[in-house]
């Protein structure tokens, strides 16, 4: 099999401050496979796929191309290589067609040094006809569809002729058709001998996929594996040793008050139509869907980022109107957005700084001077709560992984203590151990009596953390379940109705 290998991992190590992110990491891609990475949040993948792309440098060890060591220094080199990473973010440049964004860096040119477009898309038809797809190569990439941005990227990957392409939670924002669609798209080039790296949370996908494993733990290597000698259960336990989910949701704890008390809501730009329900004290309501059905334009709405075109929005029995998220915030409404890259984190601050945006006036003195005191507490307090992996209060948001950020932002909104919390698909790209901490911490909110509505694409995640569920569909609300009294299958019945 060792002529077989494409890249070798060999004692890979590397440190951020007082952070061990890898420690003496090896393993082997085989060539023509689909390699599935997993691992927790902070498990150590971001990094590793970041120093194969030339992002990163290695502190030690070494990598073999083919079994000759190689030094990738840059993004370029790694091309030059045919080393190319789809992230989970998609950098893809949404005001130009399809045919820009895949010749992006690559264009071809006429005797005169002039962009041919013409060729340019012909060869991107091409390019998607190899996997299977049509496409028009005029359209601007910022209308397609996120499946449609994946398989774009890919598109770059495949002009450049890339041998091994790297993917970083590639359908974490996918419905279940765009998801069967991808994957025949990556049999398709596994046919034809690329290789590819798959790094997901999603276990039963990552089973389906993919032809070998590996497991990594605390930036250390437990296991690489056939996926066919492995199961979930397996893998879960090499990831965290075993899991303590909380336990199921007792409806009584919920109070016959209603905190908020929405009527007939509608938001015109948004398609949002005659929206209704009641949120009560200490209750998680949950809301279903498909991609597309308005969840997340309802959660700005109610949190005053978009005004509604008619209906009514009552907090505590009074008429409210909130004119921007301050507004809601003073009101004790805090919303966490599933856009975590774009619109959760303050990159370029600290962990303390992130956990604190929303309650910096009280943590300032008589004087408007922070009291780092307070500071410190209240960050250090956070960081234990929800076992966040950091070297500090004072590292930068950005050298933390995913899930981590993921869970400074919860901490930002733990911090505000409101009275409504709204969560919009909170344990997206969080690996299995982090989902069971946060689903922990948001039944701890509501039995300390905070009300929650949680959105989420994971509809046996969402019946098991909710009370009650609304399931939505193309803009309005299609049905109401007590979560213990209804099955994914129902759930999903409704959210796909026209």
């Amino acid at each position: 099999m060792e002529n077989n290998v494409l890249i070798s991992y060999q004692s890979i190590s590397k440190r951020f401050g007082g952070v061990q992110a890898l420690e003496d990491v090896s393993f082997s891609i085989n060539r023509g496979q689909i390699h599935g990475l997993i691992g927790e949040n902070g498990a150590g993948k971001s990094t590793l796929i970041k120093i194969t792309g030339g992002i990163y440098i290695r502190d030690s060890g070494q990598i073999l191309w083919e079994g000759k060591p190689i030094e990738v220094r840059s993004p370029l080199e790694a091309e030059r290589y045919g080393i190319s990473i789809v992230h989970q973010e998609i950098p893809l440049c949404n005001n130009l067609t399809v045919a820009q964004n895949v010749f992006l860096g690559k264009l071809i040119t006429n005797r005169f040094g002039q962009p041919n477009w013409n060729l340019m898309e012909e060869k991107t038809l091409e390019v998607f006809r190899q996997i299977g797809q049509d496409i028009d190569p005029r359209a601007k990439v910022g209308d397609l569809s996120v499946a449609l941005k994946q398989l774009t990227a890919i598109a770059q990957c495949l002009i450049r002729k890339s041998q091994f392409i790297i993917m970083d939670e590639p359908t974490s924002a996918l419905t279940p058709g765009e998801v069967g669609t991808l994957f025949e798209v990556l049999r398709k080039l596994k046919a034809e001998g690329t290789t590819i790296m798959i790094v997901s949370h999603i276990l039963s996908e990552m089973m389906e996929i993919t032809d070998r494993i590996t497991v990594l733990r605390n930036g250390r290597h437990v296991a690489t594996t056939d996926t066919a000698d492995t199961s979930i259960d397996e893998i879960v336990h090499m990831m965290v040793g075993g899991i303590t989910l909380p336990p199921p949701l007792d409806t009584s704890s919920v109070k016959d008050e209603v905190v908020l008390r929405v009527r007939d809501l509608s938001q015109t730009n948004l398609r949002l139509k005659d929206i209704s329900f009641d949120l009560h004290k200490q209750e998680i309501l949950g809301i279903a869907g498909i991609q597309g059905a308005g969840r997340t334009e309802l959660a700005t709405t109610l949190f005053g980022v978009h005004q509604p075109s008619a209906g009514t929005i009552e907090l505590d029995g009074r008429p409210v109107r909130f004119r921007s998220p301050r507004e809601a915030i003073n009101h004790g409404i805090g919303y966490l957005t599933e856009d975590r890259r774009n619109l959760g984190v303050f990159w370029e601050m600290s962990v303390w700084q992130n956990m604190s945006s929303a309650i910096i006036d009280q943590l300032t003195g008589m004087r408007g001077l922070l009291d780092n005191g307070r500071i410190r507490q209240t960050a250090t307090q956070a960081i234990d709560q929800l076992q966040i992996k950091t070297s500090g209060i004072h590292q930068l948001i950005r050298y933390l992984s995913g899930g981590n950020q993921q869970k400074v932002l919860l901490a930002r909104w733990l911090n505000a203590r409101p009275k409504i919390l709204i969560l919009d698909e909170p344990t997206r790209g969080v690996d299995v151990g982090a989902k069971a901490e946060i689903r922990r911490v948001i039944q701890e909110l509501a039995a300390q009596g905070i009300s929650v509505i949680v959105i989420s694409s994971d509809l046996e995640e969402l019946l098991a953390i909710s009370h009650r569920v609304l399931v939505m569909a193309n803009g309005s609300v299609k049905g109401e379940f007590l979560a213990k009294d209804v099955s994914t299958d129902e759930v999903m019945a409704l959210a796909v109705q026209k």
